[in-house]
């Protein structure tokens, strides 16, 4: 029979033992050690029971270091038992926590594509795989005659289509070129005939002033003065142009009238130019101005009317 504590075959050291301590008189035990409760002895049992357990498993046969002994001596064992009885049980383990399966959803798999087979070839025979004739470095010329040109019925024959006679050109005069006075001269002029006509308007305002019982604003009266000034320019300029051969600024500077051909300016022309020289005046003088920007030395006056003064020693 095996021992309970160690597993041995009996007899063993702890069978004496516990014999030995049976026959001991109860009344020393005690007096020496504190008697052991129920709950140590089932405890006791318990762990026998658990070693007995582990033993037959881990075991060997006639082995004698795989054997498990527990050594529960006489006197130490009422006080491992008191020792383990105080101590608290370990709690249960925890269980580990294990994650749920994922839910895949499983589609079946489509079904595989048979290969097409591809359709036979014809055979070819072996003397149309031969190479053919190898082809010359230099290309040969051939002479060949060119065919005759022939006429095309959709174009109608030439002998219908005539040249005109060639008509004569009329021969046009070539524009003379244009050499009007220098542009000194023609100042000078036009200086002259100016301090004329503002002499001529100093008189009448003196005349005017002298008469009149007062004299009006004075925006009033450089609008007067502008509109009297432009009166006497122009009567200015058509008498002595209408009714004479210049004004006495271009008789001083010895300049005379003429068109871009170099013609005499007939009476209308020169009618037209005492207008025209009004309105170079009323723009601000900007059409005697123009004179010193233009290639031919031109005011607006002189193109409008096609007239331009030049040298008496010239036509001479």
């Amino acid at each position: 029979m095996a021992c309970p504590v160690c597993g041995k075959s009996s007899p063993c050291a702890h069978q004496t033992m516990r014999s030995s301590a049976l026959l001991e008189p109860q009344q020393d035990y005690r007096t020496s050690q504190p008697a052991a409760s129920p709950n140590d002895q089932f405890w006791r049992d318990e762990v026998v029971s658990c070693v007995q357990q582990h033993r037959a498993r881990r075991r060997k046969r006639n082995d004698a270091d795989g054997t498990m002994e527990l050594d529960f001596q006489a006197d130490a064992l009422p006080q491992n038992e008191s020792v383990a009885a105080a101590e608290p049980v370990p709690p249960p383990p925890i269980p580990r926590y294990r994650p749920e399966p994922p839910k895949i959803i499983a589609f079946p798999r489509p079904l595989p594509v048979r290969p097409v087979p591809a359709p036979p070839q014809p055979r070819v025979p072996m003397e149309d795989l031969e190479l053919a004739e190898p082809v010359l470095d230099t290309p040969r010329i051939l002479d060949a005659p060119e065919p005759p040109a022939e006429q095309m019925d959709l174009l109608s024959s030439f002998a219908d289509i005539r040249l005109e006679p060639e008509e004569s050109r009329t021969n046009f005069e070539e524009e003379l070129p244009i050499h009007p006075a220098p542009l000194q001269q023609r100042v000078f002029a036009g200086l002259v005939d100016a301090l004329v006509v503002l002499i001529a308007g100093a008189i009448f305002a003196i005349t005017f002033t002298v008469t009149s019982s007062g004299l009006p604003q004075t925006r009033m009266v450089l609008l007067c003065g502008a509109i009297v000034g432009a009166t006497f320019w122009l009567l200015y300029q058509y008498l002595f142009l209408v009714y004479s051969t210049g004004t006495p600024g271009m008789q001083m500077a010895q300049l005379e009238l003429c068109t871009f051909k170099g013609e005499h300016v007939s009476v209308a022309l020169r009618r037209w130019r005492a207008l025209a020289s009004l309105l170079s005046g009323c723009s601000i003088g900007l059409g005697f101005v123009w004179a010193f920007v233009d290639e031919d030395t031109l005011g607006w006056h002189d193109r409008i009317t096609q007239t331009h003064l030049r040298e008496q020693s010239a036509i001479q």
